[in-house]
């Protein structure tokens, strides 16, 4: 097997803000002989104990921004150097570190732009906007060193060949199917059997809770939802203690303690346990940048779980949700969330097709499509390298 090195660094010893990454890097440990260069040691070694796994520290100086992150590619290049792999794969947020390789290097573009909506006063943030423009140069000459980078969506992809950006890859989220057919079920999971054994509706939404994510419309929505159906149930997997302190002052308030299940922030693995006991599942993003171009992973196992989807109108969810077919593309207002709710609860006819077309949907994602597809741009390189 060709040695790879994986460059994975992460700011949060989590699954649920990294599973899909996680998921790609163990795809790729399968096909090739792989240690793992991370600033996360532990993390990672207990969730890839078949490799091996090499730790550093991070040391970047918070008051020297650009400087420092050039200082911590360089460092980090000369550990990869170490390892004396064959070929480096790396997502796009250390992509400067490859202009120090001389191994064949692969990158990941998972997402491009800004992700919410900056309120902070004109000197600060025009500071802010020099710095992102002097680290975005940087990234993008760490791209232009790859023999292919794989992208999330092809919006992304013609801006990065408007940059100068070659051999790019259209690369969307791959899930594994059979982990949400025959998914992992737990202790943890007993709350969910007993609300559907009751005959509760479970609405589900999984992935960080955040304001750009459409926390108060799920709430809001699910108070309108209850008021006509008090069967139905919010299941919310994701919330920090901040936002869970949040939801139980809501549901207190409103008097919905019965009607919404706060998990908190939860591994990943247990989420397909969590969307087979769920009926609909739920994501709402901010019109900012990033989400326009970035799909999110979270519907593709939505629909693996074979569950329709509702969400609201934005460029990324509608490359993924048929309207009326598998999921409802909704303005985001809770009355008609809400509403959409209640017909799908009380529509047996109509659920059922939505699911099986959700389900259907995923098949295009399957990981051993998406994944394989990338193991062979790699060997085909690394072959005619």
């Amino acid at each position: 097997m060709k040695k790879l090195c994986v460059l994975f660094t992460t700011s949060h010893s989590d699954t649920l803000g990294n599973a899909g990454r996680l998921e790609m890097v163990n795809y790729l440990s399968q096909n090739f002989d792989t240690t793992i260069l991370t600033n996360r040691k532990a993390f990672i070694q207990e969730r890839f104990p078949h490799c091996a796994v090499i730790g550093y520290e991070s040391q970047k100086n918070r008051y020297l921004p650009v400087i420092a992150d050039i200082l911590e590619s360089r460092k980090i290049a000369k550990c990869v150097k170490q390892i004396q792999s064959e070929f480096v794969f790396m997502i796009v947020d250390t992509a400067p570190v490859a202009l120090w390789l001389k191994q064949p290097v692969f990158q990941y573009v998972h997402q491009y732009g800004q992700r919410s909506e900056y309120r902070s006063g004109f000197c600060r943030k025009k500071v802010r906007n020099i710095i992102g423009r002097i680290n975005h140069a940087f990234i993008f000459k760490g791209l232009k060193k790859s023999k292919a980078t794989f992208v999330v969506s092809r919006p992304i992809i013609e801006i990065l060949k408007n940059k100068g950006l070659q051999h790019l890859v259209h690369t969307p989220h791959g899930v594994e199917l059979e982990k949400f057919r025959n998914p992992f079920v737990t202790d943890m999971h007993e709350p969910l059997r007993k609300l559907r054994a009751q005959g509760c509706f479970l609405v589900t939404y999984t992935g960080w809770v955040t304001e750009n994510r459409g926390f108060q419309l799920m709430l809001d929505s699910i108070r309108q939802a209850v008021g006509q159906d008090e069967k139905i149930v919010l299941v919310i997997a994701g919330a920090d203690n901040h936002y869970s302190q949040r939801i139980t002052a809501y549901a207190q308030k409103h008097d919905l303690s019965q009607n919404i299940l706060d998990l908190g922030v939860i591994d990943a693995k247990l989420i397909p346990g969590i969307l087979h006991y769920s009926d609909v599942c739920l994501s709402f993003l901010d019109d900012v940048p990033a989400y326009r171009i970035s799909p999110p992973q979270k519907v593709v196992e939505y629909f693996a779980a074979g569950k329709p989807v509702l969400c609201n109108k934005i460029a990324s969810h509608e490359w993924l949700v048929d309207h009326g077919k598998n999921g409802y593309i909704l303005a985001p207002n809770p009355v008609d969330v809400g509403k959409a709710i209640w017909r799908l609860k009380n529509d047996k006819n109509l659920y059922d097709v939505m699911a099986d077309n959700a389900f259907q949907a995923a098949k295009k994602y399957d990981i051993d499509l998406i994944y394989g597809n990338m193991v062979n741009v790699i060997e085909k390189c690394l072959d005619e390298a």
